[in-house]
């Protein structure tokens, strides 16, 4: 039986809705997890399944906004950076969470630029960031950490003029995500590629953020945070990607050696350990 506890159409602040789910017991550590680029969370459904994930945490994600189930907004003004951030305090509020982990992976990473941008010198807010092959911000952050590979297939998700050269590209990205993924979870992701407005995809990839109190958070140390870079990614150099962060006072960085750009699917125990024991050693310090 599915250990999914909780599930919930939440509003956010300028009215979008995102929807949201959760897994497991409330009373242990919290971790919301966000997605990457075009894709939704059925992509953490193998972690959100897994009682020996639920045993240790109390998983929460969410479709972010243009993505999945919860809604398309296409005008500019709901790209701005400050909706995201919005977005992720209706998910806190909806499960009503206190100082949470937040996951971000692939593009999803990027989104802790905006919930710090939101909440600047909250050291109350969250316990620690993850960046699982995460962005760590848009701009040059892309760049840095996006591989040839990925940056490769970009112009062609992004146009709209030819339907063969969106599919080939919606296919190779999906396929280079993970050569681990089911046949089941590689359609569900190229659904959601499928369903995303083009329009929400240029959004998505190119809207601008200010990572300003991002950095102070990592130059002041309040803010604990865990790199996890693997070694045969295809879409994100999780090395460069750390290296990107700058001086980072309260910062980890792991290598998981032989996993791709979706560890869970063949690293799982490694990944859950490598995160269990880096929160179990946040919350005791």
């Amino acid at each position: 039986m599915s250990p999914l506890t909780k599930s919930l159409m939440l509003i956010s602040a300028d009215g979008t809705t995102i929807y949201a789910d959760a897994s497991g017991d409330p009373s242990r550590p919290a971790i919301v997890f966000i997605h990457g680029v075009s894709l939704s969370s059925v992509v953490w459904n193998d972690i959100f399944n897994d009682t020996k994930w639920t045993d240790l945490f109390y998983l929460v994600r969410y479709d972010t906004r243009g993505h999945g189930r919860s809604g398309m907004p296409t005008s500019p003004s709901a790209w701005e950076s400050k909706r995201l951030a919005e977005d992720f305090d209706a998910v806190v509020e909806g499960f009503s969470l206190s100082k949470p982990f937040v996951l971000g992976w692939s593009l999803g990473a990027t989104h802790i630029v905006d919930i710090l941008s939101h909440h600047p010198g909250n050291e109350e807010y969250l316990s620690g960031a993850i960046h699982l092959t995460g962005v760590p911000f848009m701009g040059p952050g892309i760049s840095k950490a996006g591989t040839q590979f990925a940056l490769g297939c970009l112009p062609s998700l992004n146009q709209t003029d030819d339907v063969e050269k969106f599919q080939d590209a919606s296919r190779r990205f999906v396929k280079g995500c993970s050569k681990y993924a089911s046949f089941e979870l590689q359609s569900l992701c190229l659904g959601n590629f499928v369903t995303q407005p083009r329009a929400i995809t240029n959004f998505v990839c190119t809207r601008e953020q200010d990572a300003t109190e991002f950095f102070k958070a990592g130059e002041n140390g309040f803010l604990p945070l865990l790199a996890i870079a693997c070694t045969d990614d295809l879409i994100v150099d999780g090395r460069s990607a750390a290296r990107a962060l700058g001086p980072w006072k309260n910062l980890k960085i792991v290598d998981i050696e032989g996993a791709d750009h979706m560890p869970w699917l063949s690293h799982s125990e490694a990944l859950r350990n490598l995160i269990a024991d880096w929160v179990k050693g946040v919350l005791s310090s």
